[in-house]
């Protein structure tokens, strides 16, 4: 099959027969009225669409607004191209619907760019139709031609802005049915170069279909496509052994894998750029989610410190007002030691709220044992509480446990004072099947019913940070005994007393 141009006509070599033809002798505008009135009709459907888009996106400035509404209305589909194109891309959620889900939770291609080569593609369809138009006016044929081109047209257009999700039947529906009318028209058509369209209306479905539903329609078009070609090559020559029609089908296979390849590699690529785009954000706001929950619990930890420490000394300083206010009448020296005490315990809260954060951020240096042992002295002078303690490591602790074990003390301490009005207490810590086991028990009054308050739920919480377990009991007159377990360290240093 052959072509070749002459000044005033076109040669079609068919069967052997040569006619010589008008490129418009026989066609009037009337016969191509089914193709121009829908592509008018959608042409300025699509102008108005992008016009609205334009107006609406929020990225724009006002300026930039009313060149790119200019430049749709003179220059129409080329114009809403290059806007596609060069306008700042939108977030996930700004992208006016365009961005769907594929099947295995894999994400469509950025709304901005899809659409902008899909306009890309209509205006090569446009051309590539009239072409053929124009070039099949002796074609018995060609009304059919004209009509399956115009819609092939529409329904490109209607799949390409208005049907843009997966989960829509007419997703995959659409895109079928402009192949079957492309490969119709390619059947009729009795001159070369159709491959065009063909090649164009199958990047359009690449374009506006997942992945591996374009690429089973984009292989069972070519499959198709060779086949009409070997037909039309044993139509015309008899034979698909000549030369001519040899390499007439291996041009078209190869321009064909090309555009292909070319398109679905495209396709992929922006797949995995907009991945990246959308995993980038997500990990952002998950950073910035981290970067929320790490501020506030470390304000609830530097609560606890507070409480934990200056809750203390303020509770002592309490009970030494109220020791000295009911020695004052009975032993004024014994009551001026106590509201000395007291003034000591406040200055010491005063101090320990300015240098509670820096305690935090340093960390504890001191050994566990000679700590506690200063911590139980420094509650026994400041309140009374007599604490019996029995501790037996064979593991050095680290020092977040240290932290949270001599906070455990100083909370069911001031508990006891508080709540049991305890004189004595019993304090266990000891290392049993890679746990540390601390228990603690007073004297107190006790209680029928636990109400956990924010130093019980603080120790709570910093128990179970470390993997352990935290439990209370009481009963009437019973007093109250808590009990801590957590895991040891990893060092072995036969730290015990």
């Amino acid at each position: 099959m052959c072509r070749t141009l002459e000044k005033m006509g076109t040669m079609y070599c068919n069967r052997g027969i040569i006619k010589k033809t008008g490129l418009g002798g026989t066609m009037e505008l009337k016969d191509m009225l089914p193709i121009l009135i829908p592509s008018g009709i959608m042409q300025i459907m699509i102008q108005a669409y992008y016009i609205r888009h334009c107006w609406l996106n929020t990225d724009l400035s006002s300026k930039q607004k009313a060149q790119y509404i200019v430049a749709i209305a003179i220059f129409n589909l080329p114009a809403a191209a290059v806007y596609l194109f060069t306008a700042k891309k939108k977030t996930v959620a700004q992208s006016f619907g365009f961005i769907g889900v594929e099947t295995g939770a894999e994400v469509e291609i950025e709304g901005r760019t899809r659409q902008g080569i899909f306009v890309l593609l209509l205006v090569a369809y446009e051309i590539f139709a009239l072409r053929i138009i124009a070039g099949s006016t002796e074609n018995p044929s060609i009304l059919l031609m004209i009509f399956l081109l115009g819609a092939c047209f529409v329904i490109m257009v209607i799949h390409g802005i208005f049907v843009k999700r997966p989960e829509n039947l007419f997703y995959y529906i659409l895109p079928g049915l402009q192949i079957a009318l492309i490969l119709i028209v390619e059947y009729l058509y009795q001159g070369e170069g159709l491959q065009l369209i063909v090649l164009v209306v199958v990047a359009g479905v690449i374009n506006g279909i997942s992945l591996h539903p374009g690429l089973v329609y984009s292989l069972s078009t070519l499959c198709v496509y060779m086949i009409i070609k070997v037909m039309k090559a044993l139509s015309v020559y008899g034979t698909i052994n000549s030369d001519e029609a040899i390499s007439g089908l291996y041009v078209d296979l190869l321009v064909f894998i090309l555009v292909f390849a070319t398109f679905y590699t495209m396709k992929k690529q922006l797949l995995a750029n907009r991945r990246l785009e959308i995993a980038f954000k997500a990990l952002r706001e998950q950073s910035l989610q981290l970067e929320e929950m790490s501020a506030v619990a470390e304000r609830n930890r530097i609560a606890g410190e507070i409480h934990d420490t200056v809750g203390h000394t303020l509770t002592s300083a309490v009970i030494a007002i109220e020791a000295g206010e009911k020695l004052i009448d009975i032993d004024r020296q014994s009551a001026l030691s106590q509201l000395t005490i007291a003034k000591e315990q406040v200055r010491q809260g005063l101090f320990e709220i300015r240098t509670s954060v820096k305690t935090i951020s340093a960390g504890r240096t001191t050994p566990f044992i000679p700590e506690l042992k200063r911590l139980l002295q420094e509650i026994q002078r400041t309140t009374g509480l007599r604490i019996t303690d029995i501790v037996e490591l064979h593991s050095s602790l680290l020092p977040i446990q240290q932290n949270v074990l001599l906070r455990a003390v100083t909370e069911c301490a001031t508990n006891s004072l508080k709540h049991g009005h305890a004189t004595e207490a019993d304090l266990l810590i000891q290392e049993f099947r890679d746990q540390v086991q601390m228990t603690f028990s007073d004297n107190g009054s006790g209680a029928d019913e636990i109400v956990f308050g924010f130093g019980l739920t603080n120790m709570s919480s910093r128990v179970e940070s470390l993997g352990g377990s935290l439990r209370v009991s009481s009963a009437p007159g019973e007093g109250y005994t808590v009990s801590i377990r957590v895991p040891t360290g990893q060092q072995k240093e036969g730290d015990r007393t």
